[in-house]
């Protein structure tokens, strides 16, 4: 019966746990990025120039990201119907239920 909610617990976990990785990485790595390519961009325009590529690099790479993530698909969970019951193994509960009822009342 959890073994779907704990699947997709384990997915999620392991879900989050890679993007914080990946984050704090990507974060150092645009630091130097955007430092270097500051620098470049200095020396070929203006200042306000630079920004508005840097800016609009930025916001391209972040909507690609986020178009990326709202794509993943969960496929390699695998669904388990759930358990079927017949009227026989339901009544043999209720008795047993009954009989377990009664028993502490004595």
């Amino acid at each position: 019966m959890f073994d779907p909610v704990i699947a997709k617990t384990k997915h999620a976990a392991g879900t989050a746990g890679i993007g914080l990785i990946a984050s704090f990485a990507l974060c150092i790595g645009l630091g130097f990025w955007t430092l270097a390519a500051w620098m470049f961009l200095l020396t070929q325009t203006t200042p306000l120039n630079a920004a508005i590529i840097l800016a609009a690099v930025y916001t391209g790479a972040g909507l690609i990201g986020f178009g990326v993530v709202s794509s993943r698909k969960r496929s390699h969970i695998q669904h388990q119907p759930p358990a079927t019951a017949t009227v026989d193994s339901l009544m043999s509960a209720f008795m047993t239920g009954v009989k377990a009822g009664s028993s502490t009342r004595r």
